[in-house]
């Protein structure tokens, strides 16, 4: 009889039931991973927000940089233009007081020093290189009120072959500042091939080089232009080759003539 009323009060499983369940399981089950999954990311989320801190002080920072250099290079450029134009200027002032200016070389005064040293005064010498430095004559520079006079003085110059001064010799020639008398050097390959050629050239000042030829004459700002030229002028020349008769092998021969040298275009 006991054992007929526990069965009785035992009810059947339904669908229902069974749902209801599984349903409580869901949630427990998902609530402890809800919270398993909260402890394992909160370090992560931790670290993600760090750098995620350090980047936004980055990004400024990088932001404060690139405003500041783009200030220092436009005030670069600024400089950049205003040394541009000292110098433009400087160069100016240069070539003026050179174009009235000449250098004189190896002038020796009566009791036969440097006629520089009663103004330069003794100096100590330290070194034995400083010594040979400071026993070498130093050009003498001589400023002349008119460039015309300046002109004659250096012509003179150049068409005197020895020029001495109380019997010593000495050089005259043009005083050039560093910059322009690089420039002007950068003409001397070109002058050379020239020279060889027999074309005629001169220099110009400050920095021109003028070659003539064939009656015409053309006026060079560069050492490039003029090195192009002469490349298209020594391309067209003719070439100058030597031929003789078969028989000049045979000095009794009647045949045998003098070499002749004939014009070949290339």
């Amino acid at each position: 009889m006991a054992t007929s009323a526990s069965e009785a009060s035992v009810q059947p499983l339904t669908l229902v039931m069974l749902v209801g369940e599984l349903e409580k399981l869901r949630k427990d089950v998902t609530g402890e991973l809800t919270a398993s999954m909260n402890t394992a990311l909160a370090p992560i989320q931790a670290s993600l927000q760090k750098i995620t801190d350090t980047v936004a002080t980055h990004t400024a920072t990088i932001t404060g940089m690139e405003t500041a250099l783009s200030a220092h290079s436009d005030g670069i450029i600024t400089l950049e233009r205003e040394v541009a134009v000292l110098k433009s200027k400087l160069e100016t002032t240069n070539q003026v007081n050179d174009r009235l200016q000449l250098a004189v070389e190896d002038l020796v005064s009566q009791d036969g020093r440097r006629p520089s040293a009663g103004y330069l005064g003794a100096r100590p010498c330290t070194s034995q290189s400083g010594s040979e430095t400071a026993a070498r004559f130093r050009p003498l520079i001589v400023r002349f009120h008119k460039y015309a006079q300046k002109e004659r003085v250096l012509l003179w110059a150049r068409k005197s072959r020895d020029v001495s001064y109380q019997g010593h010799p000495i050089r005259i020639f043009e005083d050039f500042s560093a910059t322009l008398a690089k420039k002007r050097a950068t003409f001397n390959k070109v002058k050379s091939q020239l020279y060889k050629e027999g074309i005629r050239f001169g220099l110009l000042y400050p920095a021109r080089l003028r070659v003539t030829i064939n009656g015409q004459t053309r006026i060079f700002d560069s050492a490039e232009e003029a090195e192009r030229f002469y490349q298209v002028h020594s391309s067209k020349r003719p070439t100058c080759v030597s031929v003789t008769t078969p028989d000049c092998g045979n000095p009794g021969s009647d045949k045998c003539s003098t070499p002749a040298s004939i014009a070949v275009p290339e």
